[in-house]
This record gives C-alpha cells, sequence and structure tokens, in this order.
C-alpha cells in the first residue's frame, strides 16, 4: 500500500481520462448541468501543448479507481493568455478532483507536483485562476503559498474568477 495518493506525470494515453475527471467536476459544480465543448476543447488543447506538463492522480493498482485528478503547468502569457510569453512564470491549470473523491488531499498533492516540476524547469513565478466563489480551491491555493492579487474578471462561462500569484 501506499501512504497518500499516487501522483505521476501524465501522458497523450491520459488525456481522455483526465478530460473524463474535468467534465465530472464541472457537471457536479453546475448542478449536474453539460460543461461546453468549447471549454472541454481549451482543456484538452492545454493538455496537448508540447510545452505544457500533466499530473494525473489514481488508485492504487487494481483498485479500479483510474484517474481521479489532473493538473497542468504551462508557460504563462502576457495579457491574460493573449500576449507573448512571461519569462518564468508558470501557469497553473486545470486543477480538478472528481467530486466522489474530494477532500482526500488530491488537488494538494497535484499543486505541489506541478510547482515541483515548474521549479525544476527555472520557472520563478506561479500563477492561476480560479472561480471567485470556490472556498475550497482558495483554501487550498492558500495553504500552498499563493497570494490573492486582487484581479477578477469573467471568464468565458460568465463566472467571476479571481487570480493568483506566488513564487514556486
Amino acid at each position: 500500500m501506499r501512504d497518500g495518493p499516487f501522483v505521476r506525470r501524465g501522458g497523450p494515453a491520459d488525456f481522455d481520462a483526465a478530460l473524463a475527471v474535468w467534465q465530472k467536476a464541472n457537471e457536479a459544480r453546475r448542478g449536474g448541468g453539460p460543461a461546453s465543448p468549447e471549454h472541454g476543447g481549451r482543456v484538452r488543447g492545454h493538455m496537448e501543448n508540447p510545452d505544457a506538463f500533466l499530473f494525473v492522480t489514481e488508485g492504487e493498482p487494481g483498485d479500479g479507481r483510474g484517474i481521479v485528478g489532473m493538473a497542468v503547468g504551462m508557460q504563462g502569457l502576457a495579457d491574460d493568455a493573449a500576449g507573448p510569453p512571461v519569462g518564468g512564470l508558470c501557469h497553473v491549470a486545470a486543477v480538478f478532483v472528481a467530486p466522489d473523491h474530494c477532500g482526500e488531499g488530491l488537488g494538494g498533492t497535484l499543486v505541489d507536483a506541478v510547482l515541483a516540476e515548474a521549479r525544476n524547469r527555472g520557472y520563478t513565478r506561479a500563477q492561476l485562476w480560479t472561480r471567485a466563489d470556490n472556498a475550497r480551491a482558495h483554501r487550498l491555493y492558500d495553504r500552498r503559498g499563493f497570494r490573492r492579487t486582487g484581479r477578477q474578471k469573467e471568464d468565458d462561462l460568465d463566472e467571476t474568477i479571481a487570480h493568483y500569484d506566488r513564487d514556486p
């Protein structure tokens, strides 16, 4: 038996299972309503980005759980991802855990793995956006040294999201 969740680097063979976790998490937070295909396409695009690094978490071998969490790290871009790369900035994206595994510490373990890889790649700062009303995510990021910058905006789902940053 392992102590704690098993996190590993993900690859192309994991994309569909990771996207299924993203979809389940989004449907749960929307009260069963589906997320838009465009949003799912963007998450897949993050995973397929050759410079991005995907981490997944799964159960013990043979326990049937498969992938139950995901997180992606990638080069941060200026102008809220519309501009050129920002030197030293890692963008943490798509941190999701299957709803029936929330509260197991998986999100924090995934974020820790992304931050460790960011340091290994020479990133000196990290940023992310999360829903402004997601208290659980705020606690997770606060515990890992992220600071809320005060920036907020409406995303493409018409949800208010809050910006966080930290040194990796």
